[in-house]
């Protein structure tokens, strides 16, 4: 019943996605934003949802509930279980002077199994397809077996600073079984995975320091300061030729793996080809699959975002610049504190002698993780490879940073994150796309994981 009712609306199953896509909700500048609520609150209105819009610091928050209440039992027989739903409307800038671009971010174009546009994957096409497995769900059998909480925020592409204020304030009407929601790219070869946390993120700015003005090299080379290379140094101190941090406090040595996720990642396999094809390079860790995803899910990783310094225009130009800047983000594991790691970091320039750096915290996400053993996978697990047709892998961790920590530190609930977008779904670059297929089967998904919760 699912498949073929799932089968007879794509066309305007997809159509919601696209009207979506085309209002562009860019939350770095505001651009579309209102309007991108405004469609999201009435197309949940239309649903049987009732929805409302919060007033943030930065853009709305809104929040939607449905279906029946809590009706608990005393031995929690005839439980109405409570799943709650996140998602974010906002997306990444789309900077259509960039080369390689092949069709308008905003204006979605469907071409064969691919949709094309700002936002297909990250993160539109993952929560619509969850809201409306949830209006199909109504519309074939009236009234929901389950109660179903909606958070869609507006800045997570910013950072989701208004989020745990939000929630916080808001803690009494957020008490679910627990959270599912669709985030980030599945593996290679449209594999289903069930993701059971995400690495946090720490943004970073170095601001390196040297004379009051841009020197002459020949005049001053060796006696004054120079900025460049002392930026260069401690970024090179921070970490090894490997890529492994070595800051006291924050390093990648000090990680304790637990052996269930060392397993975990043990069986899972690399298609060595199809990231060949995908980054145009080797991976690091050469053929040590096992490796590859401990890295990627259960270590921290220092990287490099962009960096300003000198000249670099035609020529050369023999001087040392007053001042070099760079711009770094730490994902973070574990029980890790972006704080702690911060403190950390400044700690250590300021123990090396780097007195002229000084180093901004730009935004900060805690890491989060739910168990691998705990009872409700296996019904998630089951509803997605009835949705996909194929069994989903479990997996520890997602490599990106979500604000999954304000459903597992704050409100303390289970969380597990369904990717919906394909492998390279290309979100924050030229060409960002999903596909239909990957849409309606998370559609598929959300359908069975009604049943699921509602039988459990």
């Amino acid at each position: 019943m699912i498949d073929a009712a799932v089968r007879e609306r794509s066309d305007a199953l997809v159509k919601t996605l696209l009207d979506s896509v085309r209002i562009a909700s860019i939350s770095l500048t505001g651009e579309g934003i209102q309007d991108q609520v405004g469609f999201l609150k009435d197309r949940l209105e239309r649903w049987g949802f009732s929805a409302e819009v919060h007033p943030t610091s930065s853009n709305p928050i809104i929040y939607a509930e449905i279906g029946p209440p809590p009706r608990p039992s005393p031995k929690g027989e005839g439980d109405i279980k409570t799943w709650l739903l996140y998602g974010h409307y906002d997306v990444y800038p789309a900077d259509e002077k960039q080369e390689g671009w092949r069709t308008k971010p905003f204006e979605p174009v469907v071409d064969g199994d691919r949709i094309w546009g700002r936002g297909t994957g990250d993160n539109k096409g993952q929560h619509l397809a969850m809201l409306n497995a949830i209006a199909l769900y109504r519309e074939l059998h009236g009234e929901l077996p389950i109660r179903v909480k909606v958070i869609l925020e507006g800045d997570e592409e910013t950072g989701s600073v208004p989020l745990p204020q939000f929630i916080e304030a808001n803690r009494a009407r957020l008490k679910a079984d627990l959270c599912v929601y669709s985030d980030g790219p599945m593996f290679p070869d449209d594999q289903p995975v069930l993701l059971m946390g995400v690495r946090g993120n720490l943004g970073l700015e170095f601001a390196a320091r040297g004379a009051k003005r841009n020197l002459h090299s020949g005049n001053f080379g060796g006696v004054a300061p120079n900025p460049t290379l002392d930026l260069i140094h401690l970024l090179a101190e921070m970490v090894d030729r490997d890529g492994r941090m070595t800051v006291p406090g924050a390093a990648y040595a000090e990680i304790d793996v637990k052996a269930a996720d060392r397993a975990a990642v043990a069986a899972l396999k690399l298609d060595h080809a199809g990231f060949r094809d995908s980054v145009g390079v080797e991976p690091t860790t050469g053929g040590d699959d096992a490796l590859f995803h401990e890295r990627l899910m259960l270590r921290p990783a220092f990287n490099v975002s962009g960096f300003a310094a000198g000249y670099t225009g035609q020529g050369a130009k023999t001087i040392i610049y007053k001042e070099a800047l760079a711009k770094a983000d730490v994902r973070l594991v574990g029980n890790q504190d972006p704080d702690k790691v911060y403190d950390a970091i400044v700690a250590f320039a300021k123990q090396r002698g780097y007195h002229g750096i000084e180093i901004r915290k730009l935004k900060a996400t805690p890491p989060s993780r739910t168990a691998l053993d705990h009872p409700l996978v296996p019904l998630v697990k089951d509803a997605v490879k009835k949705g996909f047709g194929r069994e989903p892998l479990v997996v520890p961790s997602l490599g990106g940073t979500t604000p999954d920590f304000v459903f597992t530190r704050l409100l303390g609930l289970p969380s597990i994150v369904i990717p919906l977008a394909p492998y390279d779904e290309n979100n924050h670059a030229p060409n960002e796309s999903t596909k239909v297929s990957l849409y309606l089967a998370g559609i598929r998904s959300g359908l069975h994981l009604i049943e699921s919760l509602s039988a459990a």
